[in-house]
């Protein structure tokens, strides 16, 4: 049974800004190997990082991702355009957990973004040897992510909506793992966010394939 790979969640921001690029370029010095981010869509079409739908929490603005332009966010708050995190990956073959939020302005738009830009950039993902999970909590964006090149992954909180995890790939809440559930099959399975020793420790006893942390090194040290 192979180690788990450890991806950093948002990148490594115990001490910087969490999905900036200074968290990503700190979550390779620290050896994980690969990143996991949470994308948007711009008022103008561009494919940016952040988590919530406004910039609110870490920036203190109420400016809203998707009734802004990539310019605006950037007057505001260095926000890092998807590309840009795609291209380190790529640079430093770093495998990738893109997540698509939903329900969101846009609809299903981002996962058409999503799509284009990983086009553009298949010969350069195939030279490096990454992987890249396309993820959502959502049924359909997930059925369209499956129908890319990449792995389409379902996140699931609880054991209720495992009969609707018929993809390639599935992600499930440290809760579940906490509660005693096992993977059918584990090399098929990424848990967010195990943040502690003991947390880890049960991943790695299950044997799941991917482990989302925002602890790097404690992750590796395990």
């Amino acid at each position: 049974m192979s180690a788990p790979r450890i991806f950093a969640h948002r990148g490594s921001h115990s001490s910087h800004p969490e999905s900036s690029r200074e968290a990503y370029l700190q979550a390779i010095a620290d050896g994980a190997d690969g990143f996991e981010c949470d994308i948007r869509l711009t008022r103008d079409r561009e494919i940016v990082i952040w988590h919530d739908p406004t910039m609110k929490r870490i920036s203190g603005n109420n400016a809203r991702i998707s009734t802004s332009t990539l310019e605006e966010l950037q007057e505001i708050w260095p926000v890092m355009k998807l590309e840009d995190l795609l291209n380190i990956a790529i640079e430093n073959q770093k495998d990738l957990a893109i997540e698509t939020k939903h329900p969101v302005r846009f609809g299903h738009a981002i996962e058409r973004a999503l799509a284009k830009l990983l086009f553009s950039k298949k010969e350069g993902i195939k030279k490096s040897g990454i992987e890249i999970f396309l993820m959502s909590f959502s049924w359909w964006a997930t059925s369209a992510n499956s129908q890319t090149p990449y792995i389409g992954t379902y996140l699931i909180h609880n054991r209720r909506a495992i009969p609707f995890a018929r993809f390639a790939t599935m992600g499930i809440n440290i809760e579940m793992i906490r509660n005693g559930f096992i993977p059918r099959d584990p090399s098929r399975t990424l848990v967010w966010t195990a943040n502690t020793s003991s947390d880890i420790s049960l991943c790695k006893e299950a044997g799941v394939s991917v482990i989302i942390t925002d602890d790097v090194l404690l992750a590796k040290s395990v």
